[in-house]
């Protein structure tokens, strides 16, 4: 099963799909960028295989980006839809958790994250927010009857 998953990942970053969606992300202008990319986030809802397709592909373009520029994007589409009230899409939180836990991306060492303290501050709460632990939720307390 491990070996299907690895190979359909694989299939998909090395497809026609792929290379326009990273031909259009590299050579739009910005205002361009930042609609194709949340038209891309825009798909990022309940758990399905299109919701997972949408979010290996933003979490691709991330990794390859060449330029720091399309990286800052991808997590300002991210972050907008994050800061609202809350519920969010499951998606749209799989692939945000994904990008700033998974050691492969180096996000945490990004300049754009660091760039004043009150945007680091921003990501590091938006960062907690989504990774809250479920050993925080309280169980509910049981009675036992004699």
């Amino acid at each position: 099963a491990i070996e299907q998953v690895k190979s359909s990942a694989d299939s998909m970053t090395h497809g026609a799909p792929m290379d326009i969606f990273q031909h259009l992300a590299v050579d739009l202008d910005a205002e361009g960028r930042y609609v194709f990319l949340n038209a891309i986030a825009n798909h990022l809802r309940y758990p399905n295989s299109h919701t997972h397709y949408f979010s290996c592909c933003l979490l691709y373009l991330f990794a390859q980006a060449r330029e720091e520029a399309l990286q800052e994007q991808i997590t300002r589409v991210l972050l907008e839809r994050l800061i609202v009230n809350r519920p969010h899409p499951w998606g749209l939180l799989i692939t945000f958790i994904e990008l700033i836990k998974n050691p492969s991306f180096k996000f945490w060492s990004h300049e754009f994250v660091h760039c004043a303290p009150e945007v680091e501050k921003l990501f590091e709460s938006v960062a907690r927010s989504c990774t809250v632990k479920t050993a925080n939720v309280r169980e509910p307390e049981t009675t036992e009857v004699h």
